[in-house]
């Protein structure tokens, strides 16, 4: 290969390169590693519970299907439909929708006072107040929330669901955790309820508008089947979250690791050095390359420079005279 440009390899030449400079890797990796470990010690530590919960998926809610009542009457289609609302194919992911929703979010955050805690370096806890008039956006305190103090994760195998809080203290995590499966489920209820109590209210207003003794008794029947579905729904605590097992304070802390970040950049830095090393040589091979190629090419031009200044100074060979034929000269 031309110019200095070696088409082979030269491992030797590498290799000297990042033993003449081991000891300046060295020591950077180590002060990098250092460094690195500083500076974990300026982050907070963050503590994780977990609860362990089981969905239940309203398939029969109430148990006041027809084929399971237990009044005289039994209920008809339209008063079915009417009163029992039939499982979604999606139930699991709208409840987990909820779960995430910014609406439930806001609640909990308000209800637990967890403001001062997710905008700490604004709260003033001695004097109890906002420094510098500051005022926290519910809709910010929202998406913190949910993005780096709760989190839930879904297994698709055991249909458990893991709630995980993170905060500085691990008995507040372990608090949270269990505190947002039994909110939740009050949560839902109140929900099915204030939506069992508005048909409720229409069925009172529709008796006192008909006179049809056989639409008395179907109201009535659905005034029942209401009754029903609404004492089960307050009888149930574990809907429609069921806890397998609740969350306990964590022992060790799960962030930072302070030992993982100063191993991962001392070697880090230790694979930059030799990187550095061996640019250095592929940069001193390429500068003598640059240098032999400008060396070439100054020699070639002035070679050219040289023949044509020769070929200007070459004399063009003239024909030879020939002798005068008058009659003064003779051969």
């Amino acid at each position: 290969m031309p110019y200095g440009i070696e088409e082979e390899v030269d491992l030797l030449e590498y290799l000297h390169a990042i033993l003449r400079f081991k000891y300046r890797i060295l020591i950077v990796a180590m002060i990098g590693a250092v460094a690195m470990f500083a500076y974990s010690k300026l982050v907070d530590d963050i503590y994780m519970s977990t609860s362990v919960v089981a969905v239940n998926i309203k398939e029969k809610p109430g148990g006041v299907s027809p084929k399971d009542y237990r009044a005289s009457d039994a209920l008809g289609l339209i008063e079915h439909d009417f009163i029992i609302e039939a499982a979604h194919s999606n139930e699991r992911d709208r409840l987990m929708a909820r779960m995430r929703s910014m609406k439930f979010s806001q609640l909990f955050i308000e209800e637990n006072n967890l403001l001062p805690y997710l905008f700490h370096k604004r709260w003033n806890a001695r004097e109890k107040k906002w420094e510098q008039g500051f005022k926290p956006d519910p809709r910010e305190a929202g998406q913190i929330f949910n993005q780096a103090i709760r989190g839930l994760n879904s297994d698709d195998e055991s249909g458990l669901l893991r709630i995980n809080f993170k905060t500085r203290d691990p008995e507040l995590s372990a608090q949270l955790a269990n505190k947002f499966v039994e909110r939740f489920n009050r949560f839902i209820r109140d929900n099915d309820a204030s939506e069992l109590k508005a048909r409720r209210e229409y069925l009172e207003a529709r008796l006192n508008e008909v006179e049809n003794i056989e639409l008395h008794r179907s109201i009535y029947r659905l005034m029942e089947t209401q009754l029903a579905a609404e004492s089960l729904l307050y009888a149930r605590s574990d809907y429609p979250l069921e806890v397998i097992q609740p969350a306990f304070p964590a022992i060790y802390k799960t962030y930072p690791q302070r030992k993982k970040w100063a191993a991962l950049t001392f070697v880090g830095l230790i694979l930059l050095g030799v990187m550095i090393s061996i640019g250095f040589v592929l940069l001193k091979n390429l500068r003598s390359g640059l240098k032999e190629y400008q060396e070439k090419h100054t020699a070639s031009q002035a070679e050219n420079d040289k023949t044509k200044t020769g070929d200007k100074q070459q004399v063009t060979p003239t024909q030879p005279q020939t002798p005068y034929q008058g009659d003064d000269w003779v051969d």
